[in-house]
């Protein structure tokens, strides 16, 4: 346990880095999708698990629902907070572990989770959490990304190179559907596993080199801890995957990232 309590501790620190909320704008069209598939609408109580600075919390809040948004990095939860204060929404920001989440039983009518709850340590205790806090007739969603799609990949890549993980060491094993199915189905009713992507879109490859040195909290832990050579080996197999990936054939890129959406009911 106590080797568990230092990963998340440096899991703060490693999640503080970089300018999430620039990278999330990216992730707002999977974020209303989540919404919609889980049916959220005026007066549901909804709690979103790792929200980052608030994709998810803001498009649920937009429908009326009563949102609490939960992480447990600091840095975003301040991120969040101002976020939805400037757009005038009414969101409930809190500090929380996906692993040991501060609610009673049965408290939320949907609990979601966009490429946050992938990140947890021990997917078990992290599924076993938001289905407690589940109120039976409800649902929980989350969106992960798969191991095929280019952030899959990156992620992945990631992995051989940083010392500090992201959390646990096979996050991408979310977006495997034998997976996400037998980590929910002991705890659901009925659940519906589906795939999308989302489209990073750049001018250049070196501007998406320069854009992901810049906000991508990875790359900058990478940059902080390995030697030049390792560091400089890391940006040119990240290039190799962005012209490897791209769509585009106009010197521009397009960058198609897959992931799945599973929404379990949680009538048990």
């Amino acid at each position: 346990m106590n080797e568990v309590a230092d990963l998340k501790e440096r899991m703060k620190d490693f999640w503080a880095l970089g300018n999430y909320p620039e990278v999330a704008k990216r992730f707002v069209p999977a974020a209303e999708k989540l919404v919609a598939a889980c049916d959220i609408g005026v007066g549901d109580r909804v709690l979103d698990v790792a929200a980052g600075d608030g994709n998810v919390a803001v498009a649920a809040a937009q429908t009326g629902a009563r949102v609490t948004a939960s992480d447990f990095t600091p840095r975003l939860l301040a991120a969040g907070r101002e976020r939805t204060e400037a757009l005038g929404l009414e969101v409930r920001w809190e500090e929380a572990d996906a692993e040991a989440l501060p609610y009673p039983d049965g408290m939320f009518d949907a609990v979601t989770s966009a490429f946050g709850l992938m990140f947890a340590p021990r997917p078990e205790v992290a599924t076993a959490e938001a289905f407690r806090v589940t109120a039976p007739g409800g649902v929980v969603g989350l969106t992960a990304w798969t191991p095929d799609g280019f952030t899959g990949q990156i992620t992945a890549l990631m992995g051989e190179y940083l010392p500090v993980p992201m959390g646990t060491d096979r996050p991408i094993d979310w977006g495997i559907e034998t997976t996400v199915r037998k980590r929910l189905e002991p705890h659901a009713s009925a659940l519906e596993v589906t795939r999308d992507r989302i489209v990073w879109e750049f001018d250049s490859v070196p501007a998406t080199l320069a854009w992901q040195e810049r906000n991508f909290g990875a790359l900058i832990a990478a940059r902080h801890s390995l030697p030049s050579k390792e560091y400089t080996s890391l940006l040119t197999r990240i290039a190799e995957l962005i012209r490897q990936w791209n769509h585009a054939t106009d010197g521009s890129v397009r960058l198609p990232a897959a992931y799945l959406l599973a929404i379990g009911r949680h009538d048990r």
